[in-house]
């Protein structure tokens, strides 16, 4: 059974079609081949530093030095992730005419014109690695509170008594003095020299937890404050062709991800190896085999090198718009059994074969 499968797929002919006219007002199905796309997510984080409105008291009252002095928003990037996806090729356009005997009706094709499959009742899984033309459009834009950041219009933590201090000197004082009651009365409630203690460890962490939070709150107006946000931006490009070290986008330390002409940023290299696949003649025994209306995808592949500075990610993937279509035999679908043909949708290739 294997062997039969195998020679009527084995067709032997001289030039590979590489798409089919659709003409005007022309009865048929219509699918497509795949193109394959590169995905690159590149992962960042926006940290912003702010001072502290008591920076100038922060060594006299906290005895330290390591304060911000300034506010300064920096850019880093974190990490570069390649996936791909697939989407139909509209310069490769296959058509099976409606009066064919082997029943239109059962081709399924995705919601682009992709060939999923033939007499198939459920849409093959296919588990994607993903790769993109040379051009940067960010997408799903998406960012993340930063951990332990308060907004900067926030009252100041500060009690009455500090307020009505009367000037700068006297506020930053004050809360230096709250800063060292909370730390006495955590070790207190630490040691159990309190007179009324949490009832059981839980209370005891909540109480503690609250107290961290005042202190740091109260810390930040000394030695300043970080607020950091995390942010995914998607660059998309189609390979068309090797390339070496093309500049996919560029990535600033402070404007995050920027255009490729933005000569502000640091630029993220791609590079792309191909390996197409080469039409070639297939020899069988039988060189009168007739051919069907649908065919197949054999896919070429790409190594695949992202570069930004010391950040370095390779990736070997399929690339649908480097193979070339062959057509099935028509006696594949001559038998008792129908035949049922499962399609990549990421690649065009055949899947499976059952009858």
């Amino acid at each position: 059974m294997r062997k039969y499968l195998l020679s009527v797929l084995l067709v032997a002919f001289s030039g590979i079609t590489l798409a089919q006219v659709v003409h005007e007002n022309e009865t048929s199905v219509v699918y497509y081949m795949p193109k394959t796309e590169l995905i690159i997510t590149l992962s960042y984080d926006r940290v912003e530093h702010e001072p502290g409105v008591f920076y100038q008291y922060a060594q006299r009252y906290l005895g330290t030095t390591d304060i911000i002095l300034e506010k300064k928003v920096n850019y880093l990037l974190q990490d570069i992730q390649l996936t791909t996806q697939a989407v139909a090729d509209t310069t490769r356009v296959y058509k099976i005419p409606t009066h064919v005997a082997n029943g239109t009706c059962l081709v399924s094709l995705s919601h682009d014109g992709r060939l999923l499959g033939y007499n198939c009742s459920t849409q093959p899984a296919v588990n994607t690695t993903q790769p993109a033309n040379n051009s940067t459009q960010p997408a799903n834009n998406s960012t993340q509170p930063a951990i332990n950041s308060t907004p900067h219009n926030a009252v100041l933590p500060l009690l009455e008594e500090q307020f009505i201090a009367g000037s700068v000197a006297k506020m930053a004082e004050g809360a230096a003095k709250l800063i060292y009651r909370i730390r006495e009365t955590r070790l207190q409630i630490l040691a159990g020299d309190v007179e009324h203690l949490p009832a059981d460890g839980n209370s005891m962490q909540l109480v503690l937890d609250e107290l961290d939070q005042q202190e740091q709150q109260l810390v930040e107006l000394f030695i300043g404050k970080i607020t950091t946000q995390s942010y995914t931006q998607q660059v998309l490009y189609t390979p068309a062709k090797s390339v070496e070290n093309d500049v996919l986008c560029r990535f600033s330390a402070h404007k995050g991800l920027v255009d490729t002409n933005d000569l502000s940023g640091e630029p993220v290299y791609i590079s792309v190896n191909a390996h197409k696949q080469v039409p070639q003649d297939i020899i069988v025994e039988d060189k009168k085999v007739e051919l069907s209306a649908l065919y197949y995808n054999l896919p070429g592949s790409a190594d695949i090198t992202l570069q930004y500075k010391d950040k370095q990610l390779t990736h070997h993937t399929a690339v649908a718009q480097w193979g070339y279509a062959l057509p099935l035999a028509k006696a594949l679908f001559v038998g008792k059994k129908q035949v049922s043909i499962q399609f990549n949708p990421e690649t065009g290739n055949i899947l499976s074969i059952q009858r």
